[in-house]
């Protein structure tokens, strides 16, 4: 398929529109961090152990990662930002960052503080989206003990599938009240066959009209062109809108280290090149199919959004803002996620939340992305140096001195 390339996402000055320089100027503090492994390395301990000792240096993880990759330890804090992005076109992923629960306690108040945001967000903040960790409504134990179990009534997990089961529908049943998407998250591969038989059973139930449930793939896991392909094919049959997010996943290693360990063949593909191919089909088939699909392109890949754009051009589609999302984690990609929404296209931050404890988590693995990912971390100073460089022409002033 021959597409015309007219794609430009390179405007520093509308990517970082919405940052003060001195906000700038500490994005590129962190970003230095992050381009030195060891000190990264060395940081990453540090805020394990105040995860595992509850040691009472949080101010520093505060005032330093968590205010490039997080909106705020409050909700208040979480609307603040999503206002101002809206202020520049951008639209949210709000997402409240409490994973590898294990009380049943904890899984309710997760339930409920879901919903109560989906609300809010429908009532006060329409257009943006939630996103939801599974391992946030049930032990992540649960899900690896049954992850290649026929769910069945019969069985010794039934009442606790079942309270899961009524978690997940509750929040999915308000997004569809208040006109909220709802993005499900993937985690690990030992947990997806459930998380797909999961959000299945809520698209079937709730993607009636339009997509509101939006499943997760992770192209770099082998066997997921294969599901796309069974996923349309089903969801054809039984006449529901399948609400697809496609991510490329950033965390091979884990994924091959326990296929090692476990003597099994990995997961995952052997090389980027097989991942980008993957990703990069994947986001032809389901733009192609756009009359039924609803896609969401969740990449930090320039090459990949410009297919998307090229895509949604070859196949006409009119009603793009609806049926073909783009999102970038918040504090990272501004040259995408800015340029996209002032060039009329739906464009979101994922925008996580949370008390610093909850959230150390998350921002562990925002730094192992980031410095796995090859050239991230460049591109990412690179685009900060240039609007610097622009500002300081502008004003007369050296705004990168002392950073």
């Amino acid at each position: 398929m021959t597409m015309e390339n007219r794609c430009d996402l390179t405007d520093v000055k509308t990517a970082f529109s919405y940052k003060s320089t001195r906000d700038l100027r500490f994005t590129y503090f962190i970003f230095n961090i992050l381009q030195h492994p060891w000190l990264l390395k060395k940081l990453m301990r540090i805020a394990e152990k105040i995860l595992e000792k509850d040691l009472p240096f949080k101010l520093l993880i505060r005032k330093t990662i968590f205010k490039v990759f997080c909106s705020g330890e409050s909700l208040r804090e979480a609307f603040e930002t999503i206002n101002r992005l809206n202020k520049f076109k951008v639209k949210s992923v709000l997402d409240y960052v409490s994973e590898a629960e294990h009380s049943e306690d904890a899984f309710e108040r997760n339930k409920n503080t879901i919903v109560a945001n989906i609300i809010r967000l429908g009532s006060e903040a329409p257009g943006n989206s939630v996103s939801v960790k599974l391992s946030g409504l049930e032990d992540p134990a649960f899900f690896t003990r049954i992850n290649n179990i026929k769910i069945q009534r019969q069985t010794n997990d039934d009442h606790q599938y079942l309270f899961l089961l009524r978690r997940l529908d509750a929040i999915c049943h308000q997004a569809q009240q208040s006109a909220v998407i709802v993005y499900i998250d993937a985690e690990d591969r030992c947990m997806q066959d459930i998380f797909d038989h999961l959000v299945e059973m809520m698209m079937d139930r709730y993607n009636r009209g339009k997509a509101i449930v939006y499943n997760t793939l992770q192209m770099y896991l082998r066997d997921r062109p294969a599901y796309l392909t069974e996923l349309l094919a089903s969801s054809d049959k039984k006449k529901y809108f399948p609400g697809i997010k496609l991510v490329r996943g950033a965390y091979a290693e884990k994924e091959r280290e326990r296929a090692r360990a476990a003597g099994l063949p990995s997961p995952v593909f052997d090389s980027k090149e097989e991942t980008d191919n993957a990703f990069n089909e994947a986001v032809k088939k389901c733009i192609m199919n756009h009359h039924r699909v609803y896609t969401c392109v969740a990449s930090h890949n320039a090459a990949s959004t410009c297919l998307a754009l090229a895509c949604i051009r070859h196949y006409r589609v009119q009603d793009h803002a609806e049926k073909v999302r783009f999102s970038q984690l918040y504090g990272m990609s501004d040259n995408l996620t800015f340029n996209l929404a002032a060039q009329g296209y739906n464009s979101s931050k994922y925008l996580p939340y949370g008390e610093l404890k909850k959230a150390i988590p998350y921002l562990i693995r925002r730094a192992e992305e980031n410095s796995s990912i090859n050239g991230q971390v460049n591109s990412e100073l690179l685009s900060l140096r240039s609007e610097l460089t622009r500002r300081r022409k502008s004003h007369g002033k050296d705004l990168i001195t002392h950073v």
